[in-house]
């Protein structure tokens, strides 16, 4: 922990436990997580952007797709933009970038949608934590403003999520770093 300086005098941390989030993380507290749906034009995009959002330091997102799409959603793309969490980083992209030998060890893989996307591959590099989240799928077909309303609760569902998993693994960190002091 970084000792900082108090207004009272003396190291913070000799007066309380106080914890310096500007800090990054040791390194072996930033897990890696990949986000997965069968195309990654919409949930796992979303999901990744979100992540990347309320992880902080704590996290390194990416997503892909089974198969990789040719194209981010134009309404996920939005409504990223709308919640100023859209990245020019964002590209969709196939699993198979994740497969390979040189491919950096994921902690957890999760799948994102309605079920699990078919034709998921069982073997991952690192031996990550493989779940699902069951997300409302987008509607991709009908009048606009279904649409809409479909898109707007898969994100919303989607930042709920990641915002708890956030907290979990953050207070699990906290409780390590707690027991090595």
């Amino acid at each position: 922990m970084k000792i900082i300086q108090g207004a009272l005098g003396g190291p913070a941390s000799e007066r309380s436990n106080v914890i310096d989030h500007k800090q990054p993380p040791h390194p072996k507290n930033i897990y890696k997580v990949l986000f997965l749906c069968p195309d990654n034009s919409i949930c796992s995009i979303m999901a990744e952007a979100l992540l990347k959002r309320w992880g902080g330091n704590d996290f390194h997102a990416f997503s892909a797709g089974v198969a990789r799409g040719s194209e981010i959603h134009p309404f996920a793309a939005d409504l990223l933009k709308t919640h100023n969490v859209w990245d020019q980083g964002l590209r969709s992209k196939g699993c198979d970038e994740f497969l390979a030998p040189d491919s950096p060890p994921m902690d957890f893989v999760v799948t994102v949608g309605g079920r699990p996307p078919v034709g998921m591959p069982t073997a991952w590099p690192g031996k990550p934590q493989v779940m699902h989240w069951r997300i409302t799928d987008p509607v991709l077909d009908g009048k606009p403003k279904e649409k809409a309303y479909s898109f707007n609760t898969a994100f919303r569902e989607l930042e709920t999520r990641i915002k708890l998993f956030v907290l979990v693994y953050q207070r699990e960190a906290l409780k390590g770093i707690a027991a090595a002091a």
